[in-house]
């Protein structure tokens, strides 16, 4: 472990017995060095006395649970029977989600709901409790985990959401709850007040990084992305930047992370649900190994500090080994810790017996774990020695140029996105289908690339709906398709603060490769890479002056007055125009219709749900092999019976069944796989020509294209139209097919208006 020293304090490392070593305390000396603490105190008994850890679901991230009784608490010295003083006793039904301390000692800052208020805001007060407490935030919001920023600011996460863009939504409940980074000043607080990007899933637990930066823990979610990595940004919310968990981690979600040298942090490993924001220590070095760069996301290196807790919420704990929150570093082998003995997940919440986190100091080498303080009434979270420690620099604003920033042709009111060679990748992977026959490296399919597709991710405007049908992936509107030029650059000015992701295609429409990871820019922000996922410790591929994308001019490239109507979306069915049946019935329903000649009219395959409770009854669907109709069929997805039109079930379905269901008759292939277009069955069977190609002089599968083959025909609008349902996700909904969500198509804004609806 190789921690440097965070805070001035110096001490012999703690002499411990062996008994202790299951979480006993010593009275005396407990934190040489250290004395006094901050923490806070969190209660888990409602008024009715059932036991609440987290509103229900034991999920990693705390989604704004409140239960009132807590606050925050100065002990002096830290341990068992030190002197409590509490920060917040002039407040009522008190519920506190974070805290931290100035670079001086002086203040603290905190998160804090009470019985006059219907939200989380942002306070601050003297350590010393001299002078009343001070909100900084307000409105009908949440904002939580605020942490002091070098230059007089503090950053937290919010659920506010723009004027004209209005909140984000999870991408499972459309809850209209996500939380995005925010800064304020720590003097006049919401006079200052800057939201960052957005992005589709909740961002959380930001922290301070040596060079000034901002680390943070964000939700990703994208198609069958589904975990919480790491993640950093400039203090003017410029530069989002993965840090650690797109590569090499062998959990699912890395949260609570605190620097402790450059390029290392700890932080909490832990399974997505069901361990209330709790899990192993893990130390994650993602220091680059050579080159100019400071951080390589993909070589990061995953190092458990408390290798017996397990980082999934299935495997058994053994007494005495329990969870760990909220982890702060001390010095070279020492961390002040949140730790609860037993199950610590979902299940102890429905028996009534929450887990019980109290401070305990830990020794990363010994591995003994000695307790500092432990009320069993509350949980005990977020502790830090009260001691001055060193304030980084402050980052300059980039964003700071009234009219965009200087020399980069970067208006103040778009993000330009770019490559300056797409071909350019780190990445070991291998490209098949289409005109690639054989497998090819990522490269060499990458040198075929003609255009960068950019997607709009969207979530909260599509109204009162759960999924966006028969597939993981989120709503999707192409913003535009940016061509690359002879020297393999692309550059495109979008609209900003929105989620995009990016896929390289091919001459025939077909994505060479589907980024999974969401790409966001502020305002007058200029995102142009090397390439596609190119090292971060190598130079940036060489150019001579500006790239041929970059010469381009303005209108060639700009998509950031689009408004939303403007988008192209592919609803499946039920929108005024453009629904992917259309197609269906147009060319596909007169022998895939079901009818006499329909060749797959009688091939069938039957899905079973088995009973939940004993001596209920299965349920039972049957499932068209192919059938192109527009027919409302039934069938079972994400533990419910969902209705969709025949065509969707059959093409969708196949690659949707969840785990929990049996199988049995005619099974089809992969007729739609969400996300990938070059790997779908309907895709290889229409085959796919360029656009430009009228006469159909090329293909890119060697194959003869269907239905030509039986004397029909499509257009090569209708296969692209086909090809980018399939690379674009397989959705049902679009913002043209749900009721309500016509306000946003009629905006006159880029980004849409705020929803009038409640979901």
């Amino acid at each position: 472990m190789r921690f440097v020293h965070i805070i001035g304090i110096i001490g012999c490392l703690l002499l411990v017995c062996a008994a202790c070593k299951g979480g006993g305390s010593s009275e005396a000396e407990v934190l040489p060095g250290v004395q006094a603490i901050v923490f806070a105190k969190r209660a888990y008994i409602t008024e009715s006395g059932a036991q609440d850890v987290a509103g229900g679901a034991g999920q990693v991230i705390d989604y704004l649970r409140y239960n009132p009784g807590g606050g925050v608490y100065v002990l002096s010295p830290p341990k068992p029977s030190g002197d409590l003083r509490s920060l917040t006793k002039n407040f009522e039904g008190v519920d506190i989600a974070g805290l931290d301390l100035s670079f001086d000692a002086k203040e603290v800052v905190f998160s804090m709901r009470h019985a006059g208020d219907e939200n989380f805001h942002v306070y601050k007060a003297l350590v010393d409790g001299s002078t009343r407490v001070k909100q900084l935030t307000f409105g009908p919001y949440d904002d939580v985990r605020p942490i002091y920023v070098p230059g007089k600011r503090i950053a937290f996460v919010t659920n506010q959401g723009y004027t004209d863009l209005g909140r984000r939504a999870d991408e499972y409940n459309h809850s209209r709850q996500v939380t995005q980074m925010a800064t304020i000043s720590s003097e006049s607080g919401d006079a200052d007040r800057m939201l960052c990007s957005h992005n589709l899933s909740h961002s959380a637990d930001p922290f301070l990084m040596s060079d000034g930066s901002i680390g943070f823990s964000r939700w990703e979610h994208l198609g069958p992305t589904n975990d919480v990595k790491l993640f950093k940004m400039n203090p003017d919310c410029s530069s989002m930047l993965a840090v650690a968990g797109q590569h090499n981690k062998s959990f699912n979600s890395l949260v609570q992370a605190r620097e402790v040298e450059k390029g290392v942090v700890v932080g909490i490993a832990t399974d997505r649900e069901g361990t209330i924001q709790a899990g192993a220590i893990m130390e994650v070095d993602v220091r680059a190994k050579s080159g100019s760069s400071d951080y390589d996301e993909q070589t990061a290196k995953f190092t458990s500090l408390t290798p017996d807790v397990p980082t999934d919420r299935m495997t058994p704990i053994p007494t005495g080994v329990g969870r760990y929150r909220s982890p702060y570093v001390l010095d070279s082998t020492r961390l002040l810790v949140s730790w609860a003995n037993g199950e610590v997940n979902e299940h102890v919440e429905l028996a009534n017996t929450a887990p019980k986190f109290g401070v305990y100091l830990y020794d990363t080498k010994s591995k003994e774990r000695v307790r500092v303080y432990d009320d069993p009434d509350f949980w005990d979270l977020y502790a830090q020695p009260i001691a001055p420690r060193d304030e980084p620099p402050v980052q300059k604003n980039r964003l700071e140029a009234p009219n965009g920033i200087e020399g980069t042709g970067v208006g103040a009111t778009a993000t330009v996105l770019g490559s300056i060679d797409i071909a350019e990748t780190s990445l070991e992977e291998s490209v098949q289908g289409g005109q690639f026959d054989q497998p090819v490296s990522l490269r060499q399919a990458l040198m075929e690339t003609e255009k960068v597709r950019i997607i709009e991710g969207f979530s909260s405007e599509i109204g009162p709906v759960g999924m966006f049908g028969l597939t993981m992936h989120e709503g999707a509107a192409i913003l535009g398709e940016a061509e690359v030029q002879p020297d393999r650059s692309w550059e495109a000015h979008v609209v900003p603060y929105l989620p995009y992701h990016l896929q390289p295609i091919d001459r025939f429409g077909l994505a060479i490769r589907n980024e999974m990871l969401w790409i966001q820019g502020m305002p007058g922000e200029n995102r142009t890479c090397g390439g596609c996922h190119e090292s971060r410790s190598a130079a940036a591929p060489a150019t001579q002056g500006a790239t041929l994308a970059q010469q381009l001019p303005l209108a060639a490239k700009d998509y950031s007055q689009l408004k939303i109507a403007q988008r192209t979306e592919l609803p499946w069915y039920g929108a005024a125009a453009g629904n992917v049946q259309e197609i269906f019935d147009a060319k596909c329903v007169s022998c895939h219709g079901g009818g006499a000649g329909d060749p797959f009219a009688s091939r069938m395959y039957t899905v079973t749900v088995p009973a939940e409770e004993e001596g209920a009854e299965a349920e039972v669907y049957e499932v068209p092999y192919l059938l192109l109709t527009s027919t409302s069929l039934e069938t079972y997805y994400e533990e419910e019976a969902v209705s969709y039109p025949a065509s969707y079930i059959t093409l969708l379905y196949p690659s949707a069944m969840m785990g929990d269901v049996e199988v049995m008759g005619d099974m089809p292939p992969l007729w739609v796989v969400p996300g990938s277009a070059r790997e779908s069955r309907l895709i290889q069977k229409i085959n796919a020509t360029p656009v430009d190609d009228r006469a159909g002089q090329e293909w890119a599968w060697n194959s003869a294209p269907h239905p030509e083959d039986v004397g029909g025909s499509l257009t090569p609008e209708e296969r692209q139209a086909l090809i980018r349902m399939a690379d674009l996700g397989g959705q049902y909904y679009s913002r043209r097919n749900v009721e309500g969500a016509e306000q946003w198509m009629n905006a006159e804004s880029t980004m849409g208006a705020e929803p009038q609806y409640e979901p």
